[in-house]
């Protein structure tokens, strides 16, 4: 037996494994990167959210204005005309979130759509204002519909109203009588009108919209 020297070595084989520090690393980086992936997603929800409030306030402020624009742009009245009325109010009221505006306005207009068959004039009487919710929860806006101008009655009474929209925060209303402006303006009678009306209105949002309509039928 042929003596010698043996040594003893400890083998280790090349490993494809991962040690515990990698493994800590890696989860760290998932986890870093999984959190800026729901930011990001959140952040763009959140976007898209804000870019579809802000679409639907300027549909909503597109649509009132050319409403409210077309029937005091329309206005018809003079004095003696029994029938007819150009009646803005100025109102505030005190909320749990402060002071809000909410001014009101009558006016007969020709902008009445006759409907077939019917003996209607172009001549109706419409109004805007705000009533409180049933629930006691805010203010919704209201709009007043009257056809029939032929019975003894107020221009402001009878007639049909529904709700326009709860999203509109504030209505400011101001009348220009061709020198300055007013905050309100005439009475039921006698019918006189402005100049012209300046409608500014912010949304729950907290946007606000501003323009600026002519009375063209002013004498």
């Amino acid at each position: 037996m042929r003596g010698g020297n043996h040594s003893t070595a400890l083998h280790i084989p090349n490993s494809k494994g991962f040690t515990l520090i990698e493994v800590l690393l890696s989860l760290a980086i998932l986890a870093l990167i999984s959190t800026v992936t729901y930011m990001s997603f959140s952040s763009s929800g959140e976007h898209v959210e804000q870019a579809e409030a802000a679409r639907d306030d300027v549909d909503l402020a597109r649509t009132l204005i050319a409403r409210m624009s077309d029937d005091i742009a329309n206005a018809f009245c003079k004095p003696g005309m029994k029938s007819g009325v150009f009646f803005g109010l100025k109102e505030e009221v005190e909320t749990s979130e402060g002071q809000r505006r909410i001014d009101s306005i009558f006016v007969s207009t020709l902008t009445n759509s006759r409907r077939p068959g019917s003996k209607e004039s172009d001549l109706w009487v419409v109004g805007y204002r705000f009533k409180e919710k049933p629930d006691g929860g805010g203010y919704r806006l209201m709009r007043y519909e009257r056809r029939d101008l032929s019975f003894g009655t107020a221009p402001m009474e009878g007639g049909e109203e529904y709700v326009l929209t709860d999203r509109i925060e504030n209505l400011r209303l101001r009348y220009h009588d061709g020198s300055k402006w007013r905050e309100g303006w005439g009475s039921s009678s006698p019918c006189t009108l402005p100049k012209g009306v300046e409608i500014s209105f912010s949304t729950v949002e907290g946007r606000l919209f501003t323009t600026m309509t002519e009375v063209r039928n002013t004498l």
